[in-house]
């Protein structure tokens, strides 16, 4: 899925099945990769008879606990990313909206563009949901020029943040998520218009680093004023939406939300 916003992925994809088998020729660990099989350890510990990356002469039947989770392929990758990061991903369903929410930063030091995404993704009853905004993870033109602090206009560094973030109003005006933990950002501080990803400036503490919106209306083209460091959405109604769905969480899970930032790098 390529799109923002409207992108609504359910994992869906095939139909659930107790029984499996593997491809002539191909290996266990093959056809879980063509099966979609998030969990790699249940195979290994419940296929203890077959060596898992040998081609089977014969389609083998891989043994499951259940119906198989199927995942879509980009959380699958990201869920990579996060298990080489060390990260942690929110799976548990015992409840509905346990949110992995996940920022995804371009690497473009050209300032001033909603050019970053961010993911939104969890599981429930054994399927995943993938939602996709368009944001900026970067301060804007405006503060890398005229930083609010001496120091340097503060870059939010990549980073998970656990239970970093609560359900609150940004600068007391409207429901945004705001941080609540102390979190980690670059001084940019050589007032240019490139962003400085790695200054080795870095501070950790509180900043008002939060996840807010651009523009009430529309969609914003620029950031310019609209982060000084915050996470911003570019277009109303996908912040909406996201709103929503934290109050969503909050109800099923408590007022506290987990915030990595990766880069898109790592995607590819």
């Amino acid at each position: 899925m390529s799109s923002f916003g409207n992108g609504f992925f359910s994992g869906n994809l095939m139909p659930y099945s107790n029984r499996l088998f593997t491809a002539p020729g191909e290996s266990v660990m093959g056809a879980a990769k063509r099966f979609n099989i998030f969990d790699t350890g249940e195979l290994r510990s419940r296929n203890k008879t077959l060596d898992l990356h040998e081609p089977q002469n014969q389609p083998a039947e891989i043994k499951t606990t259940g119906p198989v989770e199927v995942v879509p392929d980009e959380i699958i990758k990201i869920s990579r990313v996060f298990s080489n990061l060390n990260y942690q991903i929110m799976r548990s369903d015992e409840k509905n909206y346990n949110l992995n929410i996940v920022g995804i930063r371009n690497d473009n030091q050209e300032p001033n563009r909603f050019d970053d995404e961010m993911w939104v993704f969890w599981r429930y009853d054994n399927l995943w949901t993938l939602k996709k905004y368009k944001v900026t993870t970067d301060p804007g033109l405006t503060y890398l020029q005229d930083p609010l602090s001496s120091q340097g206009t503060a870059v939010l560094k990549e980073d998970q943040y656990i239970g970093a973030y609560r359900l609150g109003k940004h600068k007391g005006q409207y429901e945004a998520l705001v941080q609540s933990k102390p979190l980690t950002v670059i001084r940019d501080f050589n007032r240019d218009n490139k962003l400085d990803f790695s200054s080795g400036k870095e501070q950790t503490g509180f900043f008002g680093i939060n996840i807010h919106r651009a523009s009430p209306t529309g969609e914003s083209q620029f950031v310019n004023k609209w982060s000084a460091g915050c996470q911003v959405f570019a277009n109303i109604s996908e912040y909406n939406e996201f709103i929503g769905i934290c109050k969503k969480a909050i109800g099923e899970w408590g007022n506290e939300f987990s915030y990595s930032l990766i880069n898109k790098n790592l995607l590819s």
